[in-house]
């Protein structure tokens, strides 16, 4: 009954997270923001868990990242689209995540592991409660994370692209330029 309650308190969060983003104006609450800082927070987040479904993280976060955005925003699209490489990954897999600056644009790149996107869900995988089943246990999740994390790059002027790597695995890769527009 607790864990159920837990997770229908995460979904109500997470769609009262997406309806504030959605059908917005761009942003008007933009500062400055240590992107580099949100990145390196998130994994630190992570890594207390990652231990327990035996997936390893490394990190490549260029220092000094500066960006002008929503700290909220970013740092709930990091959140996500770390959470979906760790669930994807199998035991003993490894979730990469950069994260740089070239030519006025910011490049955060997550890889996994993982069984990689299907054929059929490629279409489909950006919309509200689709969700794939996590390999070893079958579950779904709200199918809101990636709705939002486009929807936060939309915002910040940028884009999010999943692809599946050729080496198997998957690839988020979060732009946005650096300056506000």
């Amino acid at each position: 009954i607790q864990a159920e309650s837990r997770r229908l308190e995460q979904l109500s969060d997470q769609l009262l997270a997406l309806a504030s983003v959605e059908n917005r104006d761009p942003l008007s609450g933009r500062e400055a923001v240590d992107f580099s800082e949100l990145v390196n927070h998130s994994c630190d987040i992570h890594e207390g868990s990652l231990a327990h479904v035996n997936v390893r993280l490394k990190r490549n976060v260029q220092p000094g990242i500066i960006v002008q955005g929503e700290p909220l925003l970013l740092e709930m699209a990091i959140t996500n689209l770390l959470q979906n490489a760790i669930e994807f990954s199998p035991a003993g897999g490894l979730v990469q995540v950069s994260a740089a600056c070239e030519n006025g644009e910011l490049e955060l790149l997550v890889d996994d592991e993982g069984p990689g996107i299907p054929d059929y869900a490629r279409e489909r995988i950006f919309e509200r409660f689709y969700s794939l089943p996590r390999p070893g246990n079958g579950k779904k999740s709200s199918g809101l994370g990636l709705c939002f994390v486009k929807e936060a790059a939309i915002l910040h002027g940028g884009e999010i692209q999943l692809t599946t790597r050729e080496d198997g695995g998957t690839r988020a890769k979060f732009t946005m330029p650096i300056s506000a527009k």
